[in-house]
């Protein structure tokens, strides 16, 4: 049996803690594919599983990462849909390494045109997003607050909802308010300006839905604007949710179509979407301190290189 390298990590603690270790190679079971992994994007919650802020009852050493994209090395018994040689993107278990079998009702075809690197940064964002307007579905007649709109899932649910016609509105930082401003999203300032600035832009009209990563100062601000509480849809977790009233993304009920369906929009060009930077598997502490620094934009890695 051949090795690969593998990212894994002893203890948990700060990104200092990955390392780069020797791991079999393995061959796919039943229902599942073996891939060269070619890309795995890195999100906020493969951090909090490193520092242990999300715990795990696995035993250590860990592997780490749940994004990925690569392409089929080969395929187990019972596979059907696929080919050896399709480039593939979806989820898998510890997805940082050289070779990852998957399940195949994990993984999706990725459309022509797409790069690997978008493909493994699109999974998380395009689920979470997804979950949001599955939760509350927007049209012509809202107006949408997305918190955090610059970021990966803000930018997508943005977009996602101003093609449902949706008249939209986006905090983000400054140096982000061109960027929103050209693809028809208006930027508002997150803080202490939040409610003066998102009555200024409502000029009149009346906010119908919250749709992204609400914390307590954009669902108060939301509810003293007289939204309905079961149309603030929230990624912050259902603790958030409970305290307020509103409604919880849910993230868990996935379905590769939700990863599908955004992928389709950017490799066409309908929707936007950038990949900040991509790190040599070597590099991966690095890609993790950049992902916690909050500032990043998307990062991913390439185990092949």
């Amino acid at each position: 049996m051949g090795t690969q390298r593998a990212v894994m990590y002893d203890r948990t603690g700060d990104p200092g803690e990955l390392h780069i270790s020797m791991a079999p190679a393995p061959s796919p079971a039943e229902e599942r594919a073996l891939l060269e992994v070619h890309a795995v994007g890195i999100n906020p919650y493969d951090v909090k599983v490193l520092t242990g802020a999300a715990p795990r009852d696995t035993a250590f050493p860990r592997g780490i990462g749940s994004d990925v994209a690569g392409v089929i090395l080969a395929l187990g018994d019972d596979a059907s849909g696929f080919r050896v040689g399709d480039a593939v993107m979806g989820w898998g278990l510890n997805t940082l390494r050289e070779q990852l079998v998957v399940r195949t009702s994990s993984v999706a075809l990725v459309p022509p045109g797409l790069s690997l690197d978008t493909a493994a940064a699109l999974v998380t964002p395009s689920i979470a997003a997804t979950a949001c307007l599955r939760a509350v579905p927007v049209s012509a007649a809202d107006v949408v607050l997305v918190p955090g709109a610059s970021g990966s899932v803000g930018w997508i649910i943005a977009q996602l909802a101003l093609r449902a016609g949706a008249r939209v509105i986006g905090t983000t930082g400054s140096g982000s308010h061109d960027r929103l401003a050209a693809a028809g999203i208006t930027p508002i300032p997150y803080g202490d300006e939040l409610a003066s600035a998102l009555t200024a832009s409502l000029d009149g009209a009346t906010l119908t839905a919250v749709l992204g990563a609400a914390t307590g100062d954009v669902i108060h601000t939301a509810l003293e604007a007289g939204t309905d509480p079961r149309r603030i849809v929230t990624l912050a977790g259902d603790e958030t949710a409970s305290e307020f009233g509103v409604v919880s993304a849910d993230t868990g009920q996935r379905t590769i179509d939700q990863v599908s369906l955004v992928a389709e929009l950017v490799a066409t060009g309908a929707i936007e979407f950038e990949v900040a930077a991509t790190y040599a598997l070597a590099e991966s502490p690095v890609a993790f301190e950049a992902v916690a620094s909050g500032h990043s934009g998307k990062i991913v890695i390439n185990p092949q290189r």
